[in-house]
């Protein structure tokens, strides 16, 4: 087999090997049992013999890696576990985010004061408080207050999905002061100073946003240009759930590649190397300033590996491209995989692109003269056929109209972007040029969430169908299972005709 090839197939094994841990506590033995299997059938040497044997190994590796990540308590959950009233040393790590009863925010724990003890450590809290105080991102602040475990819901693992964030405790409306004696090193200085900048141009985009175009309009530009948390209402989060657009609302590939498409063309004329790398820091940059998150990161890495595959011409490796950089972020976080819906998400929408759109453009562009409209229609629907079995399980809904709802609103969100950008930057600059080019932006945002809003509330817009992990699995091999016969009959074809 090609090494690309074995590559692939191990990247493959390792996320099943980690899938299959979240759900099912596998024993040692068994994973002896595995790993004696899977080396037996190497020795076989044949091409299906191989395939198994890797498969089997890396599978096992997967599990193994995320049972010893799961089992690793943190120190702050054994704190919190007798409710201890302490004094948390940090700094604000993350965006306030408003709640019914004010709002929360993730903080960094630097140092841990109960009534016996004083604990370095780094580790993070979310914290509630009351929503006329809003700390920044990078702030730092002695929070006094009592640690509590976070408890899960009946049908929810609460301490899970908080856990894949770094989440361990919870502390309710603290006593807030700023240390005086603080004495933090000189590159987490640089750290927060950076965070709080990039946390002020975020509020900054936001707010001039607001003030150039109405609601909700305001709000909708402002989160699928900076990320911007808690903005967005949840009517019109519900709306685009409904309509399978929910993408959209996030930041994804989709916005990382209309980023890294725009500085490529703007960059062009300094020519290709220059162009490369000064995309590559652009989306950094970009990344940096939207908020690390799971999904941001590997949406970031997606386009930094296209940028790289076309620098070096080689953008056939895409799909192995993707499944590393995966496994990868799986392996430094095991977590991701079952509780980050918004990483699982984003990577099987990019896979199913590079895997299905191919098979299914052919096709489209047979029932729709206008090649645009069947490339995209294409690629919506390779996109939301591999994340649909993920969709029943987690949410349990069905978006009908999801195609033509994408069709009609999808292609305007480059636009969007760019004029809700162009409004910000003059809005900062003279608020009267602000709302004059935010009649533009309001224009194009309205059109959108006026489709997005038919599209909802249409008969059957949303089917509640849930379906088991066990039968999420079978659809998912079934998928691996098809693609792969499809793929492996093309190359034969394409082997039997260069004979």
């Amino acid at each position: 087999m090609h090494r690309s090839s074995l590559l692939l197939l191990g990247c493959v094994g390792l996320l099943c090997g980690i899938a299959a841990a979240s759900f099912v506590v596998v024993g040692t033995v068994w994973l002896w049992a595995l790993v004696f299997v899977g080396a037996s059938v190497l020795l076989v040497r044949r091409r299906i013999a191989i395939i198994l044997g890797v498969l089997l190994l890396t599978v096992t590796v997967g599990m193994w890696h995320a049972n010893n990540a799961f089992a690793v308590p943190s120190l702050l959950w054994e704190i919190a576990g007798s409710k201890p009233k302490a004094l948390l040393v940090g700094y604000v790590d993350g965006d306030f985010e408003p709640t019914k009863n004010g709002g929360r925010y993730a903080f960094r724990v630097l140092r841990v004061q109960t009534a016996d003890s004083v604990i370095a450590m780094n580790d993070r809290v979310l914290v509630s408080g009351p929503d006329w105080i809003k700390p920044r991102q990078g702030q730092v602040l002695v929070l006094d207050g009592k640690l509590q475990r976070p408890t899960s819901f009946d049908d929810f693992d609460y301490v899970s999905y908080l856990a894949k964030d770094g989440v361990h405790a919870t502390m309710y409306f603290p006593k807030y002061s700023v240390p005086t004696d603080l004495n933090l090193p000189r590159y987490m200085k640089a750290r927060l100073w950076f965070g709080a900048s990039m946390a002020t141009v975020r509020i900054g985009v936001t707010d001039s946003i607001a003030r150039a175009v109405p609601q909700p309009m305001a709000s909708y530009l402002a989160g699928i240009l900076v990320g911007a948390k808690g903005v967005v209402s949840q009517e019109i989060k519900d709306e685009f759930s409904r309509t399978g657009t929910s993408h959209i609302l996030a930041i994804s590939g989709y916005n990382i590649t209309i980023v890294a498409a725009v500085l490529m063309s703007l960059l062009a004329p300094l020519g290709k190397r220059r162009a490369y790398w000064l995309a590559v820091a652009g989306i950094v940059l970009f990344v940096l300033l939207v908020g690390s998150t799971a999904s941001v990161v590997r949406a970031a890495l997606m386009g930094v590996l296209v940028l790289t595959a076309r620098q070096l011409g080689r953008e056939q490796d895409m799909g192995t491209a993707i499944v590393l950089s995966a496994a990868v972020m799986c392996w430094f976080n095991p977590m991701l995989l079952r509780w980050d819906v918004g990483f699982q998400l984003s990577f099987l929408a990019v896979l199913g692109i590079v895997y299905l759109q191919p098979l299914f453009q052919p096709a489209f562009e047979r029932w729709f003269r206008f090649k645009p409209l069947a490339s995209l229609l294409a690629t919506t629907l390779s996109a939301q056929v591999l994340v649909l079995p993920l969709l029943l399980f987690d949410f349990g809904q069905l978006a009908v109209y999801t195609l033509p709802a994408n069709a009609l609103v999808l292609p305007l969100v480059p636009i969007a972007m760019a004029l809700g950008l162009a409004t910000a930057v003059a809005g900062m600059l003279w608020p009267f040029l602000g709302a004059l080019v935010g009649q533009s932006a309001w224009l194009v945002a309205a059109y959108q969430l006026t489709v997005i809003r038919f599209f909802a509330y249409l008969p059957y817009a949303a089917l509640e169908v849930r379906i088991s992990p066990a039968l999420m699995f079978a659809l998912y091999a079934a998928l691996a299972v098809w693609l792969f016969s499809v793929y492996r009959g093309q190359a034969k074809r394409i082997t039997n005709t260069h004979a």
